[in-house]
């Protein structure tokens, strides 16, 4: 978990949405003192994997970043369930995007419970950064950043019920958006997305804009940074864990000063 900093306040709530279904949220909260309570508040939102193979809140991955973000960068950290798991109502979708509206409602109930909030960061891991991605740029003065944890590139088909088509428009859009600060973050041993399919989806994107290769999402003038972490697996266990949250953190970290 967290290498320093006191371990955050941990409690769960039911947020009830407009659709007429509720959300349990876990809210990892800084115990940190010498905060200035003036400033304004960063908050973090971060999107498990897909449900229908048991993605929860509860994923290691997404409890670890939790404790880091909180302990050290004293973020307020909100991980919800996505319909109809744990204690989550409704019924979830095949294609997610029911859940990538819900998410929209999500952030903007975290930011009025907080108030004040001047950073959100939206992190996807696995299925969960297909919903992430989906959610647009906060209008100024509101800094908004994507993470991208493990993106899905080989299953897209499978994991969105044959609507792929509407996930790569929706990242053409944000990494398109002058206003955005992307990181994708992935390993080289992903077990679901062989090394090269990334590599070539990357140089495509980092090609100048309308230059791209054929598939690939070509960047404009956005902040977009994409780290690749050798020896990393889909799952992210024991030194890559270590590696996968200093690096988000220190992205972070160098976004903000900027």
């Amino acid at each position: 978990m967290s290498d320093s900093g006191p371990e955050p306040d941990v409690r769960t709530e039911l947020v009830p949405l407009s659709a007429g279904h509720s959300l349990e949220v876990d809210i990892y909260e800084s115990r940190a003192a010498g905060v200035d309570p003036s400033a304004p508040k960063k908050i973090a939102v971060l999107c498990h994997p897909w449900s229908w193979l048991g993605g929860c809140k509860d994923d290691p991955v997404l409890v670890n970043l939790s404790v880091e973000l909180s302990s050290n960068l004293g973020i307020t950290v909100f991980v919800p369930n996505s319909r109809a798991v744990g204690n989550s109502t409704g019924r979830s979708s095949f294609s997610g995007q029911s859940e990538a509206a819900d998410l929209e409602e999500l952030v903007k109930w975290c930011i009025d419970r907080v108030g004040n909030v001047g950073t959100v960061l939206l992190v996807g891991y696995s299925h969960g950064s297909l919903i992430a991605l989906c959610h647009p740029v906060l209008p100024e003065p509101v800094r908004t950043y994507h993470v991208l944890l493990s993106y899905p590139l080989s299953p897209l088909q499978l994991l969105t019920f044959f609507n792929a088509s509407t996930y790569r428009q929706k990242l053409h859009q944000l990494v398109n958006d002058p206003r955005a600060h992307v990181l994708i973050l992935y390993g080289d041993k992903d077990q679901f997305t062989a090394l090269a399919k990334y590599e070539v989806w990357v140089a495509g994107m980092l090609q100048p804009k309308n230059q791209g290769i054929a598939g690939t999402e070509a960047l404009g003038t956005t902040r977009v940074e994409m780290k690749m972490i050798s020896g990393a697996d889909h799952f992210w266990r024991g030194q890559y864990n270590r590696q996968m949250r200093e690096a988000i953190s220190s992205w972070l970290r160098q976004q903000e000063q900027l």
